[in-house]
């Protein structure tokens, strides 16, 4: 059975790590309710205390138009439209900030360094397309609702979702892996259930079997038409948490079998005795417990999905991706 290591916070047992950095924005110069969208041809925004964190931006001067980030700080999260893309639906950057960078519709954030890491972000949905989903527009469908913008059954059954998939990469991009982050979900049986992101939430990054150091972004949604998405391909960043590591020494790693895997019913976990947590993919806990070497997970209890599995003891921390 393949076991899956995670260079998690502390990368390796016996590395030197510098302290927790993150990239917030707020060092960023703008005038009140503005933004940056790189009109002024200074291409990439290079940020972090020592030009850590590299964010893409090419802009287009033939059509006045972006791609990659922008960075913003907009309030306004009630106007429809595309005239009001640049404002987080939060109407701030996270931990009610000023600043925060908006993402439209490809690009990426890259190390500016080989030993640096990235921990976690912040996302939400843009004004934009959160009000485009929940109440409909010209191009994309209202979600929930069986028809698309011109009234069309659009064989969903308002069972609707717009998510963004976060691919990431190791710095000699040799090692990728991706997760899904949902910055809306209408395809719950109860419908009270259904939402469109409205509030910072963090993303963790150290549950992949390598060290981070890229991420891109890719957006899939229900909403469809003539190859390209309906919803409009937006959303907010914010608190780009990062460290480095500056050397090994001794390297110890702890193992974990857990199997089947892909898995249906029951988890077998073997491996050394410490705490075992399950989270999803949103870094929700599910279940902690004691491990002696040996324990069984009903995973019936779970929606399909991506899981993540951790082992901590005094040695470390292991963390397996678990598919059901």
């Amino acid at each position: 059975m393949k076991k899956i290591y995670i260079i998690a916070a502390s990368l390796f047992l016996g590395a030197n790590i510098n302290a927790q950095l993150a990239v917030d924005f707020e060092s960023f110069t703008l005038s009140t309710e503005s933004f940056d969208n790189g009109s002024a041809g200074g291409g990439d925004f290079i940020m972090g205390q020592n030009s850590d964190v590299i964010l893409s931006n090419v802009f287009d001067p033939s059509f006045s138009s972006w791609n990659g980030f922008s960075i913003s700080n907009m309030t306004d999260i009630t106007s429809a439209g595309w005239g009001n893309e640049f404002s987080s639906f939060v109407g701030s950057g996270s931990n009610a900030s000023s600043n925060y960078a908006m993402f439209y519709p490809e690009g990426s954030i890259m190390a500016n360094a080989s030993n640096l890491v990235f921990d976690s972000i912040k996302i939400t949905n843009g004004t934009y397309a959160a009000i485009s989903m929940r109440d409909g527009d010209a191009f994309g469908k209202q979600f929930g609702s069986s028809t698309d913008a011109s009234g069309a059954d659009d064989g969903t059954n308002g069972e609707d979702f717009f998510k963004v998939w976060i691919i990431v990469e190791n710095f000699q991009g040799t090692e990728k892996d991706s997760m899904e982050f949902y910055l809306a979900d209408y395809r719950f049986a109860d419908n009270s259930l259904d939402y469109i992101v409205d509030e910072w939430t963090n993303v963790d990054l150290t549950a992949f079997s390598f060290a981070v150091s890229k991420l891109n972004f890719r957006f899939v949604s229900s909403d469809n038409g003539a190859g390209w998405i309906n919803t409009p391909t937006y959303f907010a960043i914010d608190d780009i948490s990062y460290e480095y590591y500056l050397g090994l020494d001794e390297v110890q790693v702890l193992s974990i079998n857990a199997y089947p895997n892909p898995v249906n019913n029951l988890l077998s976990i073997q491996g050394e005795q410490g705490i075992l947590s399950l989270t999803n993919v949103n870094g929700e806990l599910l279940l902690t417990k004691s491990h002696m070497n040996s324990t069984q997970i009903d995973m019936t209890l779970f929606a399909n999905g991506i899981y993540f599995l951790k082992l901590e003891n005094d040695l470390g921390t292991v963390i397996q991706k678990i598919i059901k």
